[in-house]
């Protein structure tokens, strides 16, 4: 699908504003799923080196000629949905097509450590948990304090966000789960804190360890991937616990209540295993948790944890698959226009007047 026309004369913010740091202590300016392109190193580069270094604004230069030729166009939802901001409501910086950026980043992705509670098939081929000690652990320990020292050193009333966790779960990591407990909310009050997290241990124990910056809180993401018990436990999120999960989302709903900036977003990774629950996912956020924010759908990206075959066996959107037609007709269900729907890169699958 050609969406290049639909990128002229826009922009994406995040080019601007965004970074995401990874193991190695890489650094990207989008989720590497959907903007391929390294701009540097944390461990060997100093911040503005990365930050405003040659392939930086090489990347950022795309808005300025049009021609997109770095991001994946048919992964990337902001494309796919045609989100993307027209460039005549950018920032002046933007407008006057400078390519160097003198702020820091005002939304930083935490993605160093991929501990997590869970096995989930799509992601890894077994539990990772790096503990205390282990080459692996003090690997990322150091780009994470690396990370730190950046922006948390000093106090400020500066506004920025960040985001725990694209690689793992925000609980089920020491580093994180320690970093989140130890940030001082009221030293950066225009600090907003996200959360990416299967929930699982997001228990209220855990809640109230970080009580340092509920008022900080802002957006958490909870992966379900299942509208089912069985398939939650057995297909998408092995060794998660489906009864936790709701318990600790109702939980979370009300705090939702309570602090009134936290807001709850569910998400769904559409594959062969869960497709035909999507009607049911829906259904079931919209009947337990009446503070959600929205309900979000994606499809999963082959992270080269599956063979080439198994994950064309699990790609359910490609006109190949054998079910293809079925996954069409459970993608035209009315429950999916809800208003709090977001089919994110589904949406270019979707058949009018089916």
């Amino acid at each position: 699908m050609d969406l290049s026309n639909n990128l002229k004369n826009r922009y994406c913010p995040k080019l601007f504003t965004f970074i995401e740091v990874t193991r190695d202590g890489g650094c990207w300016l989008c989720c590497p799923a959907w903007l391929p392109k390294k701009i540097g190193n944390i461990l060997t580069q100093s911040f503005d080196e990365i930050w405003n270094g040659d392939t930086a604004k090489e990347l950022r230069n795309q808005v300025f000629t049009g021609n997109w030729n770095y991001c994946r166009h048919t992964v990337c939802p902001e494309i796919v949905q045609n989100f993307l901001p027209d460039l005549s409501e950018a920032p002046d910086n933007i407008k006057k097509q400078h390519t160097h950026v003198a702020d820091l980043p005002t939304v930083i992705n935490f993605s160093e450590d991929e501990s997590c509670n869970l096995q989930c098939p799509s992601c890894r081929i077994s539990k990772i948990i790096y503990k205390k000690g282990t080459h692996e652990y003090n690997s990322r320990k150091k780009v994470n304090e690396n990370v730190q020292d950046i922006f948390f050193k000093n106090p400020t009333d500066r506004y920025f966000e960040i985001n725990v966790t694209g690689s793992g779960d925000p609980f089920g990591s020491i580093i994180y789960r320690e970093m989140l407990q130890s940030i001082d909310g009221k030293k950066f009050p225009n600090l907003k804190v996200n959360l990416n997290t299967n929930a699982v241990i997001f228990t209220p124990k855990n809640w109230y360890k970080i009580h340092k910056i509920h008022n900080n809180l802002q957006n958490c993401r909870i992966s379900f991937d299942a509208g089912t018990k069985h398939t939650y436990e057995t297909k998408t999120r092995v060794g998660g616990d489906w009864d936790m999960l709701l318990e600790n989302c109702k939980f979370l709903n009300e705090r939702s209540k309570e602090f009134k900036n936290f807001k709850l977003h569910f998400d769904f990774v559409v594959q062969y295993d869960n497709y035909h629950e999507m009607k049911d996912y829906v259904k079931l956020i919209l009947d337990n948790f009446d503070n959600a924010s929205s309900i979000h759908f994606s499809k999963v990206i082959d992270w080269n944890t599956w063979s080439s075959d198994k994950y064309e066996s699990k790609a359910i959107w490609k006109e190949t698959h054998p079910n293809y037609n079925d996954f069409i007709i459970h993608l035209s269900d009315d429950i999916l226009n809800h208003k709090k729907v977001y089919l994110g890169n589904l949406k270019q699958y979707v058949k009018e007047n089916l």
